[in-house]
């Protein structure tokens, strides 16, 4: 997903008046999975493109941190994380 795609359904989720925020939280921890495993493929494959997949990852971990959300995954307190 291109970088800006990003940004607009990060965007468009926090506007949705109708969602509530545990909601929001549920479908922005989806998207922040899809790109750790996006980033991983990337670093893990034999040509690495620059791509903002870092950048999309550290703007969904900041949202959801201003929701007050715990981005955590298994791979967080691991010593072999991204």
């Amino acid at each position: 997903m291109a970088h800006q795609n990003v940004k607009n359904e990060i965007q468009s989720i926090l506007d949705d008046a109708e969602l509530p925020t545990s909601e929001k939280i549920s479908q922005l921890q989806y998207m922040r999975e899809g790109t750790r495993q996006e980033m991983r493929a990337a670093t893990e494959s034999a040509m690495v493109t620059d791509s903002d997949v870092g950048d999309d990852l550290k703007l969904l971990d900041q949202v959801l941190e201003d929701l007050a959300a715990e981005p955590a995954s298994i791979e967080d307190g691991g010593g072999a994380t991204l």
